[in-house]
């Protein structure tokens, strides 16, 4: 049985385009990703943090259309996993399968600890400005709320697909409305100053800068969480979805960065929001994290649950964890909310959230890169099939990949050393792994012989 005919045959959809679009969009986080990726790429690029997030949305969007492409000819679950076993090799689709559970972890991760660290930071501006406002000292501790919102989560997640994509489209529709009225507002209060957002010389375009994009692809990658919903959806829905909410999150949030710009804001935004607002906006900022951050986290413990399934069924991971309830790789869904649940409430009691949310981060832009590396050159390797009829996707998928090394090997330099590490680590674990596995089905043909 060859790949392609391995993989036909979906279940029936779940999903529809609507239910994608928001799940999509609710993996972006976009209230969260702005107040935490945000505060990062002000900081990285100061005033030029809109035209940061234009090459974002131009380098999401390559990598957007990668996918878009791919997912109309995988009929399978798996996303960039399924991707790469069949365009590429077995070594090479298991590799882009583990590199995606820790892209799916960190990613989603960061906007758990984002939602959470915005909630404490209200708590202690209202408790600040308000003393008589009583909070328990349990209620202060990082850890604890990382382990609500990533519990809030899971359990969503575990209550059902549906369930997810309409808590998804309420929060959506909710948040889109918050953007746009609080770019308006920015722009108010600089008194309509409209400016030039891109760079005056070449010298402008530093290694700061391009920093700022990789954690800006935190912003409007909504559709990494889209991608493996082969299971549960159409695959021409999975690609129009990606295209979509790319293109509505990059100028959402083009135009929210730019009306801080007209401000000159440079700081915190967590803070600033916090400070200018009062009580009510305080607590409306809380409940919106909060809710924001269990959207984005739900959105990819269900993306992870999909690649381990379809990674289990192919025998990389325990053949037990695609196991099915009533339809369901329950098994999956479970391993993928406790990763989340642990590493976050781990990571929140050594770190704090503001440090887990940047290591995180950090690694959740690193990690995008590297799967849609991969995503680029299964999209060549199948085009080269047939190239004739095929020639617009492979040029598609040569430009996304040049853009991708570029943005990675400039941006490199400027993250932590320590995080550099914990990334090269989990791409050569997943060598080892390869190996070990390998080694294991060589023994076992030689003992059936």
């Amino acid at each position: 049985m060859n790949g392609t005919e391995r993989v036909r045959g979906v279940t029936g959809a779940l999903l529809t385009f609507r239910d994608l679009l928001f799940i999509s969009f609710g993996g972006q986080a976009p209230f969260i990703s702005l107040l935490t990726f945000g505060t990062v790429m002000i900081i990285e690029a100061g005033v030029l943090a809109p035209f940061a997030m234009m090459m974002v949305t131009f380098t999401v969007l390559l990598n957007g259309l990668v996918v878009y492409y791919l997912s109309r000819r995988f009929k399978r679950g798996g996303g960039y996993y399924t991707y790469a076993l069949y365009s590429l090799t077995p070594r090479l689709g298991l590799n882009t399968g583990w590199s995606y559970i820790l892209y799916s972890l960190a990613y989603g991760g960061t906007l758990l600890s984002g939602g959470a660290y915005v909630l404490y930071q209200s708590l202690m501006v209202i408790h600040h400005y308000y003393p008589w406002f009583s909070i328990p000292t349990i209620f202060t501790q990082h850890w604890l709320l990382a382990l609500i919102t990533s519990t809030l989560a899971a359990a969503l997640v575990l209550s059902g697909v549906r369930v997810s994509a309409r808590y998804a489209e309420v929060m959506s529709i909710a948040e889109i409305t918050a953007l746009i009225a609080l770019s308006l507002f920015f722009l108010h209060d600089s008194g309509w100053k409209f400016y030039n957002p891109l760079p005056l010389s070449i010298s402008q375009i530093t290694p700061n800068l391009l920093a700022a994009v990789v954690f800006g692809l935190g912003i409007p990658t909504g559709y990494g969480s889209i991608a493996p919903l082969g299971y549960d959806a159409r695959l021409t829905d999975i690609g129009k979805a990606a295209i979509s909410v790319l293109l509505m999150g990059g100028l959402l949030a083009s135009f929210f960065l730019y009306s801080l710009g007209a401000l000159f804001f440079t700081g915190n935004l967590v803070s600033y929001l916090l400070s200018r607002f009062g009580l009510i906006g305080s607590l409306t900022l809380a409940f919106i994290a909060l809710n924001d951050g269990i959207l984005g986290g739900m959105a990819y413990i269900l993306a992870n649950s999909r690649n381990i399934r379809a990674m289990s069924e192919d025998r990389f991971l325990p053949g037990v964890l695609s196991m099915k309830w009533r339809g369901r790789a329950i098994l999956s869904e479970a391993l993928a909310a406790a990763l989340f649940i642990g590493v976050i409430v781990i990571l929140s009691h050594i770190l704090g959230l503001y440090l887990t949310f940047i290591t995180l981060g950090a690694l959740a832009g690193l990690n995008n890169l590297f799967i849609h590396i991969s995503a680029n050159a299964s999209l060549m390797r199948v085009s080269l099939r047939r190239i004739k009829k095929h020639a617009y996707e492979l040029l598609v998928g040569l430009i996304a990949t040049l853009v991708s090394i570029i943005v990675f090997a400039y941006s490199l330099p400027s993250f932590n050393k320590y995080i550099v590490y914990m990334f090269l680590g989990w791409i050569i674990l997943g060598f080892l792994y390869a190996e070990i596995l390998e080694i294991m089905g060589e023994l076992e043909t030689e003992i059936h012989k």
